[in-house]
């Protein structure tokens, strides 16, 4: 009985030693895969959370005392009165400047006969207002925090710092919006999942299209009905995008609808608070153009292949590259404004879905990622169908 059994576990581990494919995509693959998604994802989040070493933090100061300038003296200070407050919240509201610092009148002389054991009135209070959603905005209120902590603490808390109010609560001093929040947090994450999602729909149906056939010698019979090779490619690539996209419309629904949840917003939040019709339909746009993109390659690699699982095997790079390109957009630090970036495939898909996702939209830009795409599909589709005339093509199957 042993015997039989060690002979049965040689005939399988030869079996897989002897199939370089079936070898790499079940032992080495999904280790290079979290290699490199580790190591992607730790470089670009390291980026993405950082400010460059030269950049110089533009800081706006009311009433600026003396024994604060030299303490940010490597910082960018403008001093505008309380006229200009107002207007520069708004900047920062909008992440086109950095910070405000509002301080009290007379800080210094203020703190100075202030006594902590003593006093009967408020200690000066200093207002830091910034914009969590803006990374230069973020650390540059870190930075300031911080030296006014320790400056804090050398004078025996002689001031305060954002002390909360009745009009500005802890936490009020944020100047993003709920929805700023939202946007950053989902623009950055479900990009990459929301097109593996896509991508996962497609590699479940689109290896078995043609290799498929080609298994079950189906393939030649179909070739030589009437219909044109480019109507079989054509077909076949818009039946499995029909399926491929359910699984996308609902990944895209189920991000909607989930997210506000995730976020401490509560199950059922209205998400039509933050996107409009015209938002949900350019989602629906660019899923269904990345789709096509999406399934007329692992088609095109069907074609190819000699079997359904030599297709799947071929299909496991390419998901690897659809990740790492997926991810390529959070080095952008935000969605760019340049079309070109928006006539790369898998990329313009991301770089779409994060500003749909963060409300930045250009609508120019997600129409040429939309056109992007489709040209794609359909060079493909034109490409599978020349493939079609091939009698090694339509012939190569697994013995």
């Amino acid at each position: 009985m042993r015997s039989n059994v060690l002979t049965v576990m040689k005939k399988e581990c030869r079996r897989i030693f002897s199939d370089k494919n079936l070898f790499f995509t079940t032992v080495l693959l999904p280790g290079l895969i979290m290699f490199v998604m580790y190591w992607f994802m730790g470089n670009v989040f390291g980026d993405l959370f950082s400010v460059e070493e030269d950049y110089i933090y533009q800081i706006h100061a009311v009433n600026m005392p003396n024994s604060i300038t030299g303490l940010l003296s490597d910082m960018d200070i403008h001093d505008i009165s309380y006229a200009q407050v107002a207007e520069v919240k708004q900047r920062i509201a909008y992440r086109e400047t950095d910070l405000l610092i509002i301080f009290p009148a007379d800080f210094d002389e203020r703190v100075a006969v202030f006594d902590t054991q003593t006093a009967t009135y408020p200690a000066p209070n200093i207002e830091i207002w910034h914009n969590f959603t803006r990374t230069e905005s973020n650390e540059a209120n870190n930075i300031v925090t911080a030296i006014l902590n320790n400056y804090h603490h050398e004078l025996t808390h002689r001031f305060t710092i954002n002390k909360p109010t009745e009009d500005t609560p802890c936490g009020g001093f944020n100047l993003a919006t709920e929805a700023d929040m939202f946007g950053m947090i989902i623009g950055i994450i479900v990009p990459m999942l929301f097109i593996l999602m896509i991508f996962t729909g497609a590699q479940a149906l689109a290896p078995e299209s043609i290799a498929g056939e080609k298994e079950r010698g189906t393939l030649g019979s179909i070739l030589v009905t009437p219909a044109r090779r480019r109507d079989i490619a054509l077909g076949k690539i818009l039946g499995i995008s029909v399926f491929a996209l359910m699984s996308g419309v609902v990944s895209m629904f189920g991000a909607l609808f989930g997210m506000p949840s995730m976020m401490g917003m509560g199950y059922g939040s209205n998400i039509f608070e933050f996107y409009t019709i015209a938002d949900i339909l350019l989602l629906l746009l660019v899923t269904l153009s990345t789709t096509l993109v999406f399934v007329s390659v692992l088609s095109l690699l069907s074609a190819y292949a000699k079997s359904v699982k030599e297709a799947t095997g071929y299909s496991m790079p390419i998901m690897i590259v659809v990740m790492l390109v997926a991810l390529g957009g959070m080095f952008f630090g935000g969605v760019p404004d340049e079309i070109r970036f928006f006539l790369i495939p898998v990329l313009n898909s991301s770089l779409s879905i994060a500003a749909i996702f963060s409300f930045d939209v250009n609508v120019l830009n997600i129409i040429a990622a939309v056109a992007t795409n489709l040209i794609i599909a359909t060079l493909i589709t034109f490409l599978i169908a020349r493939l079609f005339n091939s009698e090694r093509i339509v012939f190569d199957k697994a013995n």
